[in-house]
């Protein structure tokens, strides 16, 4: 049973309780500011820890709240150390993380530019169009006149026989030439996203399809071979116990808090840049 903040006056989450009272702060200020849900946050404070999941999370948070508050994070990491969830094993089908929305990171594109953009597509292919409908060339049909031998000689050598094309004879059509400003359709390619864990984390995969390519804890030792449409986005927990690579190519991941949601976005070519 987890251990309520009313059993236990110097339990971590009392005081963090009292010290977010003690700068007037909400619930939902505080979750906004650590980047939590407000349900997390009561959950810290009551103690009710299995709520919340897996220990690293906990302690991760814990260290957050007391720094935004004022208290020292090694003594309220401490007190959370000496109870019996500290050493809980949660059920792996529950987390205080959340799913995040593939609508909530999609580009809006405003009117303006999209008008824009539909007008050049469309002039594009009517240009397109009006190029491959241009008839193709017909090279003139030769008199039955015969050649002159001066005009016959090819670099000064005389062909062996000049046989010239009756009058009104087919002559053969050119090729219809080949339009260097032709557009060629961009379709993104797949791409292989590996993740190698190392320790307990929590993984969050998309990709530019809105996808969701993974969801869940790694376990120290596995590894999960994931393939869609960059760029991906990805969300992590414990950063520091999971390696990413695309298509071979290791991703450099920015350091962070134990706990600490990262955001990253990959590129085709396993660029990282953050997004929120």
């Amino acid at each position: 049973m987890a251990v309520g903040a009313a059993e236990n006056a110097d339990s971590a989450g009392m005081r963090l309780a009292r010290a977010r009272a003690r700068l007037a702060l909400s619930v939902e200020e505080v979750a906004d500011q650590l980047k939590l849900d407000p349900h997390t946050i009561v959950a810290l404070e009551a103690g009710d820890h299995r709520a919340i999941g897996a220990t690293v999370f906990v302690r991760g948070f814990l260290r957050r709240y007391a720094a935004l508050v004022g208290e020292p994070p090694a003594e309220i990491e401490a007190l959370y150390a000496r109870l019996p969830d500290a050493e809980f094993q949660p059920d792996l089908s529950k987390t205080g993380m959340h799913r995040i929305a593939p609508a909530s990171y999609r580009p809006k594109i405003r009117p303006w530019p999209a008008a824009v953009a539909a007008l050049a597509l469309v002039a594009t292919g009517t240009a397109w169009w009006a190029l491959r409908s241009r008839p193709a060339s017909v090279a003139p049909a030769p008199t039955s006149k015969a050649i002159p031998a001066a005009a016959a000689t090819l670099n000064g050598v005389m062909p062996s026989a000049v046989v010239p094309a009756p009058v009104g004879a087919e002559s053969p059509t050119t090729a219809a030439p080949t339009t260097a400003g032709e557009p060629t359709p961009v379709v993104p390619g797949r791409r292989r996203v590996r993740l190698n864990f190392s320790g307990e984390c929590w993984a969050e995969v998309y990709d530019a399809r809105g996808y969701r390519l993974f969801f869940g804890f790694g376990h120290a030792g596995t590894t999960q071979e994931l393939g869609g449409v960059p760029p991906f986005r990805v969300v992590l927990a414990n950063v520091e116990a999971v390696t990413l690579a695309v298509e071979g190519v290791a991703v450099h991941l920015p350091a962070s808090a134990p706990g600490e949601r990262v955001r990253v976005m990959l590129g085709a070519n396993g660029a990282a840049t953050a997004w929120r």
